[in-house]
């Protein structure tokens, strides 16, 4: 589904028009994220079978939102979106993603100390320019410094043997729960890479909401950092990043082949695919707009005509 992709650009987008200090704009968007998010049919669907009005009816989304909706289905993009990104610092988007500084406390630390970046806001603690911000103050400074440490902890990379385990741990959890079909981990730790920089699980659930709830209150959760239907990621005791995502069963194998990667070896496989008339991303192996593989990895390498990579064969 599109819908967590257009629930991201808005919430983006509100809080781009946050940090220029635009008025009510930003509530409507993030008002309209939260009703995409909680959708459980596809923003897709909506539009090809009741066209626009079917957007526009969607509570709090509106004709203005539904024509942006509109803009990324046909296009993959939203221009105002683009053009509002290139309106800020690159280096705003990663302060962003600190918890706890959101789009006002951003733009504070901009106007009055003209920070870009997260290394000038490191150099401003260090400086002990922060705690004399109004609003701020030696404890947001503290709570701002133990955020920098776990984003900057959870970038690095560790030994696979010391987070197999704990990933594991995660799924085994998950995988009693009567409401998940199937589940398992992505990423480089899948291909068996050495070093990996964090975790990431695959579910296939039809009660994706059921699934987050227990996943963001297990014991071993440090800190939620984002929580929606279909992802979720957070900080574990074990000093690691964990992303769940969950997906429909019947585009489980896509979305397992998209997230195992690697990048380089998912881009050769889009590329195969073009060249025999199919489309590949994480929903699946489509002819025009018709699905044609996605339950499985090894029904999509079938459509592909190419044999079965295991995962660590792949980059």
């Amino acid at each position: 589904m599109i819908n967590s992709d257009i629930a991201r650009i808005f919430d983006e987008i509100a809080d781009i028009l946050s940090i220029k200090n635009v008025q009510w704009k930003p509530q409507a968007y993030k008002k309209a994220s939260r009703a995409i998010r909680s959708l459980s049919i596809d923003l897709k669907k909506i539009y090809n079978e009741k066209g626009l009005k079917g957007l526009d009816d969607i509570p709090s989304v509106g004709k203005n939102l539904a024509k942006k909706i509109e803009e990324f289905i046909k296009t993959g993009k939203i221009k105002e979106y683009q053009k509002l990104k290139k309106s800020i610092p690159k280096g705003f988007k990663e302060i962003m993603k600190i918890p706890g500084m959101g789009p006002k406390k951003l733009k504070k630390i901009y106007d009055k100390l003209k920070i870009k970046s997260v290394d000038d806001l490191k150099k401003a603690i260090k400086k002990g320019r922060i705690s004399n911000l109004e609003g701020f103050g030696k404890k947001s400074e503290q709570d701002i410094l133990k955020s920098l440490g776990l984003s900057s902890y959870a970038t690095s990379r560790r030994p696979l043997k010391n987070v197999l385990p704990v990933a594991k741990k995660i799924v085994n959890t998950l995988k009693r729960l009567k409401f998940v079909k199937k589940i398992e981990i992505a990423g480089s730790i899948r291909r068996k890479k050495q070093t990996v920089r964090d975790i990431d699980i695959l579910v296939a659930s039809s009660n994706p909401k059921k699934v987050m709830d227990v996943f963001v209150s297990m014991k071993d959760v440090k800190k939620i950092l984002a929580k929606g239907i279909t992802k979720s990621s957070v900080f574990l005791k074990q000093g690691y990043g964990c992303d769940l995502r969950v997906v429909d069963e019947k585009i489980f194998g896509a979305a397992l082949f998209y997230f195992t990667g690697s990048k380089d070896y998912n881009i050769k496989c889009r590329q195969i695919a073009r060249k025999k008339g199919y489309k590949l991303n994480e929903y699946g192996l489509f002819k025009g707009k018709k699905l044609i593989a996605g339950k499985t990895e090894k029904e999509i390498y079938k459509k592909l005509g190419l044999k079965y990579k295991k995962p660590e064969e792949r980059g």
